[in-house]
């Protein structure tokens, strides 16, 4: 028996852990809802929760991902909790969640939208709306149907480490020689503790996609078999492992969503989605539509190239193909939203971050390269060259467009457009605010003059803050507001949106304030 077994044997392992952090939630929600909690002579500020939930936990989930898998659902997450007590207090009907999977994809998508709309990760309110119904969900959930089916169904965070769960180091796999010997088979059947919530063959287990690392086996099973574990990371994808469509598709539309989350790519889209003249929420749902679709157009293309080369048919290549790109997606979204997020907190240059960036992009092109290598090149006969040349220049391609485009850095190809407006006596200014920046980005004044903007939103909730002015504001989508100040010392200042992540993306100007 290892270590690891002895450990999450015993029945505290995780529920104490669990049991904490849903202490440690409780108190976030109430902090977040009195404005303030007192804590031990602490005050914790709404402000502080914030900080905690958006700005420190959603990248803490990307950066432990490799090394933990789905860890944070199994060993830590309340709301899984609150899935888990429903499920004891009512047995509830069995659903087929491999026939449903897809709608796990949809609802993530869906979420990541009204997150952009509302202004979540700056709201108070919003944000304890978003947790309070996902917590009564998750517990609804558990007394209507069998097992962890919100998990698995409806959580767009456990989505998104279900899929990148397969590129890690870690994973929960059995001795196969002990479990064929078994006849009682109490990790399907239950003992110690419930059967695996998740429905997984644990005998046979062999992906990290939907297994949250909850050790129910491992207490239950008498033989010491299933054990937490290091893995080949990426193996999974290799051997192609529970392959869906869904998934699949999932994968390719991830990349497609990351090209508007940033100010570049956003306004590349938008020179097809000006044209629908759309303003507020529907226009960054064109930004959606636009870069998930084109992507998606695009993926069809390069896989009906790809099948037809190796003899295969289109529909099996739309399967398989989409994994080729996991490793890409993922360290697409591991420096969009670390350094997104972090950023304001980490004391890196500009062209420190950019050649971060450069590094973690490269490691996925490699990566994915090398996945398209073994699923096409390794596995098929007939124009396996070329067809493995054809996913690995799609690749490339990505990271270059990412490199020489989307990026700013020193490699970026493209000089940004820089608009600039002098502001005389009396006069306002008429500014628009985009996703992700501000036109004009430049502002320069005069000292002791007072600045008026009128500031259009054009999309989804931003802000305007100008720090060493004391200048804080919320601009609704769609809306117009009124922003005054009056600088009361020279120099250059920059003036960025602080919901997390938007700075980053490219959403800051500078303002010049002349003696």
């Amino acid at each position: 028996m290892t270590i690891t077994q002895k450990i999450l044997k015993k029945q505290p392992f995780p529920l104490v852990l669990r049991v904490v952090s849903l202490i440690f939630f409780i108190l976030i929600m109430f902090a977040l809802y009195f404005g303030s909690l007192k804590l031990l002579n602490i005050n914790f500020e709404s402000k502080t929760a914030l900080i905690i939930i958006w700005t420190l936990w959603w990248p803490f989930l990307y950066i432990t991902l490799l090394f933990l898998a789905r860890a944070w659902c199994g060993f830590i997450c309340p709301i899984s909790l609150a899935n888990e007590t429903g499920n004891k207090i009512r047995k509830g009907r069995v659903i087929n969640v491999v026939k449903w999977s897809f709608i796990a994809y949809i609802i993530f998508f869906f979420v990541v939208f009204l997150e952009q709309t509302s202004g979540l990760f700056l709201s108070v309110n919003t944000t304890l709306i978003f947790f309070g119904i996902f917590f009564i969900a998750s517990f609804i959930f558990g007394l209507l149907f069998s097992r962890w089916s919100f998990c698995r169904l409806i959580c767009p965070i456990g989505t998104l480490l279900g899929v990148f769960s397969r590129l890690s180091f870690i994973g929960l796999r059995t001795q196969k020689e002990k479990c064929q010997r078994c006849k009682t088979k109490e990790c399907l059947t239950g003992g110690k503790a419930i059967p695996c919530p998740m429905n997984n063959n644990v005998p046979k287990i062999e992906s990290n996609r939907n297994c949250l690392l909850c050790s129910n086996c491992i207490k239950n099973c008498p033989h010491d078999s299933p054990d937490i574990m290091f893995v080949q990371p990426g193996k999974e994808v290799i051997d192609e492992v529970n392959f869906s469509f869904s998934e699949s598709l999932f994968i390719v539309s991830l990349i497609g969503l990351t090209f508007v989350l940033n100010s570049r790519g956003t306004q590349l889209f938008r020179k097809i989605g000006n044209l629908f003249e759309l303003t507020g929420s529907l226009l960054r749902l064109m930004d959606f539509i636009l870069a998930i679709g084109i992507t998606l157009l695009i993926f069809v293309i390069i896989t009906s190239i790809t099948s037809k080369l190796i003899k295969i048919n289109v529909k099996s290549g739309l399967k398989k193909f989409g994994y080729n790109y996991l490793p890409l997606a993922f360290s697409i979204m591991f420096f969009t939203i670390v350094f997104g997020f972090l950023s304001p907190y980490i004391n890196l240059t500009n062209s420190m971050i950019a050649i971060s960036k450069y590094v973690i992009l490269l490691a996925g092109i490699i990566w994915s390269s090398y996945f398209s290598y073994r699923i096409i090149y390794k596995k098929y006969n007939q124009g396996k060259i070329a067809a493995t040349t054809v996913q690995i220049a799609t690749i490339i391609f990505i990271g270059l467009f990412f490199i020489g485009y989307l990026i700013p850095g020193p490699l970026n190809l493209f000089s940004e457009e820089v608009s600039s407006y002098t502001v005389k006596s009396g006069e306002v200014v008429n500014m628009k605010a985009f996703s992700m920046g501000y036109n004009p980005s430049t502002i320069i004044t005069k000292k002791g003059q007072q600045v008026v903007i009128d500031l259009v939103n054009e999309d989804i909730t931003h802000a305007f803050d100008i720090d060493e002015f004391n200048v804080h504001n919320i601009i609704l989508g769609g809306k117009t507001t009124k922003i005054m100040f009056m600088p009361d010392k020279s120099g250059e200042f920059e003036y960025s949106c602080s919901i997390p992540g938007h700075t980053e993306a490219g959403m800051k100007g500078k303002l010049i304030v002349l003696e």
